[in-house]
């Protein structure tokens, strides 16, 4: 697997994991740290992707975190965890 893959893939992951409420914390702290701007930079992600992904993923966590919204229904229309969105939109 080269490296590129490998840190695509960790973001996909993570992704994925801000769905389950056991790891979002990790999530969000992987996604404001250095860690995902240094796995976005090793997958070929330019400023302007990684910005992309991250105000969609705010979106994302302020609807998930509003009091008594039924997360189940919640729809994003592109943003899927099932689907490999994150390239499709960033070009990668």
């Amino acid at each position: 697997m080269k490296v590129n893959h490998l840190a695509e893939a960790i973001i996909m992951q993570s992704i994925e994991d801000l769905w389950a409420e056991n790891h979002r914390e990790d999530c969000i702290r992987f996604f404001t740290s250095e860690d995902f701007r240094t796995c976005a930079a090793i997958a070929g992600m330019d400023t302007c992707e990684q910005i992309k992904i991250l105000t969609m993923l705010s979106r994302m966590i302020k609807d998930l975190s509003k009091p008594g919204k039924d997360k189940k229904k919640t729809t994003y229309g592109h943003i899927s965890p099932r689907y490999n969105y994150s390239r499709e939109l960033v070009g990668i």
